[in-house]
């Protein structure tokens, strides 16, 4: 082989090399993973979101949180629904909760409840590492803007 060629196999190995590192530290699972499989086990309509301010009611909607486990751990995505002049519903907007839906994250979610508020809802619920066994809670509020979540942790009591 050229001695020109060396490095750039060099090269092209640590890139090979870090792309593997990169993968080992976990990757986030979008909905759609899990929208035709088993492993979806809650599903909860909680609250409505509100027209535009000067828009008629028919573009109000609905929200939807889904939960599934998988790998032994919990993802959880919070969506914004709206239904149709047929009342259907459809997806305006999914969000995957981030610090959970890593398939690396090993948290698993107990004692989930939702409660509609004035601002959107509230999601809470237990929530367990398997990496240390520490428990915690963890609480999601979701506004009427389609995508606005704000998630924060709290130690268990």
């Amino acid at each position: 082989m050229h001695k020109l060629f060396r490095p750039a196999l060099w090269t092209m190995a640590l890139m090979l090399a870090a792309a593997g590192n990169a993968h080992a530290l976990g990757m986030d699972l979008p909905y759609g993973a899990f929208a035709a499989e088993p492993d979806v086990d809650w599903v909860q309509a909680c609250g409505e979101w509100p027209a535009p301010p000067g828009k008629d009611g028919s573009r109000r909607g609905m929200y939807r949180i889904v939960h599934a486990t998988r790998y032994a751990q919990s993802f959880l995505y919070i969506q914004w629904l709206r239904r149709d002049d047929t009342d259907s519903a459809h997806e305006v907007k999914t969000v995957g909760v981030a610090a959970l839906n890593n398939d690396h994250a090993s948290i698993s979610l107990s004692q989930m409840r939702c409660q509609a508020t004035p601002q959107g809802i509230r999601f809470t619920a237990r929530a367990e590492s398997g990496h240390d066994d520490s428990v915690f809670r963890i609480t999601i509020d979701a506004g009427h803007r389609p995508g606005a979540l704000r998630y924060r942790t709290m130690p268990s009591r």
